[in-house]
């Protein structure tokens, strides 16, 4: 086994992806109803923190017994070791679960007993759970029955932890697992949106993919798209992240692109995020309207998808999005002329001197980034700070190379 400082610290770099997932989720899931989850506990609990540490050195045993003595142990590991231990979680930094690797497990090195007993409370019930999926990773034949009746209990907490442990599998392996999840998912019950969000980590995201090689996922699981627009479109934020997974390997439904025409802003700006993966590129005709749309995020989005390096239409949208260097939103005429200027077009010349000023004005830290693209536009040095410096934005220098920018920009338009 990993020693436990090296594993805190690869926890630690994980904690930022696994943060933004997170969030991301949270912020395109709406707060129905509650599903059962683990409930943050008190690291005092000296009591439950023996318990757990006493399920480390099992699971941990168990993990390095002989292939059928240990497939053997797999309900026990799952119904009396994960059953308690995935019901509470700590404040730790670096709390994450990863499934370890059963092979090659035996090999490992076993923790010193005085490390496992001065371990804080939280790491055996972290590292136990890590041992935990690993197996039932590993013998799945022996785990598929266990999940299933998690999954058709009429018990929510057993409801809760089958669609978790669900979620660590993959559907190539486990395809009984499909139909539970799916009804599940589409129940409108108390753990709907966590049974997608597991039902799309089996079948199509696979977070964990420690079981051999990625496989495209299956037709049944594409086949969801089609079930999850029309709930979409009543429920944008609830269901645009399953479809901007599925939309990865399918065609975008002509029903999603209208959407982009939609009246109602919001449902405007999930359609184009729940595509935004897709392999098509936006039809031109959509990323003109949006660049002439009320909503400033969607013309700033519009600037994005018109500049990607993919498209064959940059003829047709270039006037549209030259246009938006002139938009009455800061943040639109920021990321227009910024991506002007990489192509460095010289019809942002202007723009871009209008933009530098704004910034040394309001002492926006985009002046800076905004200053190295006047020298990469004109292809000279104008003598701008480079921004790492301790010294004020507003200084002579900066006016002084300003004023440079603009006499260049004068003698180019003359």
């Amino acid at each position: 086994m990993m020693h436990f400082r090296v594993r805190s610290a690869i926890r630690a770099v994980s904690l930022r992806c696994w943060a933004f997932t997170s969030l991301l989720f949270a912020l395109t899931t709406a707060a129905a109803q509650k599903c059962p989850s683990p409930t943050l506990w008190d690291v005092n609990d000296r009591q439950v923190a023996s318990r757990e540490y006493n399920f480390w050195i099992e699971v941990d045993h168990i993990a390095r017994m002989p292939d059928p003595q240990r497939a053997t142990q797999i309900p026990h590991v799952y119904r009396d070791i994960f059953a308690d231990l995935h019901k509470r979680w700590y404040p730790q930094d670096n709390w994450m679960i990863f499934p370890a690797r059963i092979d090659g497990y035996r090999k490992s090195e076993t923790p010193e007993q005085p490390e496992k007993a001065g371990m804080l409370a939280g790491y055996p019930n972290m590292f136990s759970q890590d041992i935990a999926l690993g197996l039932f990773i590993g013998y799945p034949q022996q785990t598929q029955p266990l999940i299933l009746q998690d999954l058709r209990s009429t018990d929510p907490q057993a409801i809760s932890r089958g669609i978790y442990v669900a979620g660590q599998m993959q559907e190539s392996v486990l395809p009984d697992l499909f139909d539970d999840l799916k009804r599940i998912s589409f129940s409108d019950g108390t753990c709907a949106d966590e049974a997608l969000q597991s039902l799309l980590s089996y079948s199509v995201d696979f977070r964990f993919p420690i079981l051999g090689k990625r496989v495209p996922p299956s037709s049944r699981a594409l086949d969801l798209v089609s079930l999850l627009v029309p709930r979409f479109q009543k429920q944008p934020e609830r269901y645009a992240r399953a479809l901007r997974s599925l939309l990865r390997f399918a065609p975008p439904p002509n029903a999603l692109l209208a959407d982009l025409d939609s009246s109602d802003a919001n449902l405007r700006r999930n359609a184009l995020f729940a595509l935004a993966d897709n392999e098509e590129p936006i039809p031109t005709r959509y990323i003109l309207a949006m660049a002439t749309d009320r909503d400033p995020k969607m013309r700033e989005w519009s600037i994005g998808l018109g500049f990607e390096k993919r498209r064959s239409d940059f003829g047709q949208l270039q006037p549209t999005l030259a246009g938006l260097m002139y938009d009455p939103e800061f943040k639109v005429r920021l990321a227009a002329t910024k991506n002007f200027a990489a192509l460095r077009d010289p019809i942002c010349e202007s723009p871009l001197l209008v933009l530098l000023k704004e910034a040394y004005r309001t002492g926006d830290g985009e002046f800076f980034t905004l200053a190295g693209l006047a020298d990469y536009v004109a292809r000279e040095k104008f003598g701008f700070d480079s921004g790492t410096e301790r010294v004020p934005m507003q200084n002579e220098r900066n006016e002084a190379a300003l004023k440079r920018y603009e006499n260049w920009v004068g003698f180019k338009e003359h």
